[in-house]
C-alpha cells in the first residue's frame, strides 16, 4: 500500500517522554515478569497471541515529590488489576477496529499509589505538551491500566486510571486550565525549527460524567495529536492518537461504546 500523506513528528521534551513510561512519581520503575528496569518493553508476541505474563507498572521507593494521602474511608480503591478488566478486547471494538493479541496490555498490578502530587501540567511549559494518557493521568492517580487498539493502521492508546474521591474531577479541571494556558505556543521540529502550535479543547456532552476532546495542531506538514478524556465516577479514560500516517483515528467512534462498558 502506498500512503499519500505522512506527517512529520514533532520533537517532545525528555521529561515528557520519560513520563510516558512511569506511573506517577519520578522514582517509579517498570517491572516486566518480576525484573525491574527503568524502561522495559512488554514481551514480544506473535499477532493474535496473548503474552504469558501481563507487564506490571509498579511503584518502588519513596517518591521525589508528593505527600502520603490520608487513609481512605470509602469503598476500596481500584487497582490496576481491577482496571484491566475494562480495557477493550477484540469483541468490544467497533467495526473496522482491531487489536493485536491483548494490545500490549500493561497495568499497575495490585499496588495502590499512596502519594498524591500535583499533576505536571499545572506548571509544565507549553512546549513540553504531549497528548497521551500515560502523561495526562499523572499526579493524583492511584492505579492505571493500558493497551493499544487500531482504527485501520492508526493506533489509539487506551489508558484507564483510578483516583481517590474528587481527584478525577480535579484532574479534568487542571487539564482544562492547561489547555487554556497553552492555546497558542511555539514548539520545535525534530531539527529544532520553531513551529507555531494551536491547542483546542471542546466539551463532549453526554459522554460519561464529563468529557472533552483536546487537539494540538501545528502549522505546516507536522503531525497533530488528539486526546479524548472522559470521567466515569472516580475513573478517567484517556484515548489518544496522532495523524502521523495521514489522518487522525476516529477516537469518538471508540469512546462512545467503550465508556458504556466501563459504567
Amino acid at each position: 500500500m502506498v500512503r499519500s500523506t505522512v506527517r512529520i513528528p514533532l520533537a517532545v521534551g525528555a521529561a515528557a517522554m520519560a513520563a510516558a513510561v512511569v506511573t506517577g512519581c519520578s522514582s517509579d520503575t517498570v517491572t516486566v515478569s518480576g525484573n525491574p528496569a527503568s524502561i522495559t518493553a512488554a514481551p514480544a508476541t506473535s499477532p493474535g497471541a496473548a503474552p504469558t505474563d501481563t507487564p506490571t507498572l509498579q511503584t518502588s521507593g519513596a517518591p521525589a515529590f508528593g505527600t502520603p494521602s490520608s487513609t481512605p474511608t470509602g469503598p476500596p480503591l481500584l487497582t490496576g488489576v481491577d482496571l484491566r478488566a475494562s480495557l477493550p478486547t477484540a469483541t468490544a471494538l467497533p467495526a473496522g477496529w482491531t487489536i493485536k493479541g491483548n494490545g500490549n496490555q500493561v497495568d499497575t498490578g495490585t499496588t495502590i499509589n499512596e502519594y498524591r502530587a500535583d499533576p505536571p501540567q499545572i506548571k509544565e511549559p507549553c512546549n513540553q505538551m504531549r497528548l497521551a494518557g500515560t502523561i495526562f493521568s499523572q499526579g493524583y492517580k492511584v492505579s492505571g491500566a493500558m493497551n493499544e487498539v487500531y482504527d485501520g493502521e492508526h493506533m489509539v492508546q487506551v489508558y484507564l486510571a483510578a483516583y481517590r474521591p474528587g481527584d478525577a474531577a480535579q484532574l479534568l479541571g487542571d487539564l482544562r486550565a492547561y489547555a487554556e494556558r497553552c492555546k497558542t505556543f511555539t514548539g520545535k521540529s525534530v531539527d529544532g525549527k520553531p513551529i507555531p502550535m494551536t491547542v483546542t479543547l471542546k466539551p463532549v456532552p453526554g459522554l460519561g460524567d464529563e468529557a472533552f476532546d483536546m487537539k494540538k495542531v501545528p502549522t505546516g506538514p507536522y503531525s497533530s495529536d488528539e486526546i479524548v478524556v472522559t470521567r466515569i465516577g472516580d475513573r478517567v479514560l484517556f484515548l489518544s492518537g496522532d495523524d502521523i500516517l495521514g489522518r487522525l483515528p476516529n477516537i469518538m467512534q471508540l469512546a462512545v461504546p467503550l465508556v458504556k462498558t466501563i459504567k
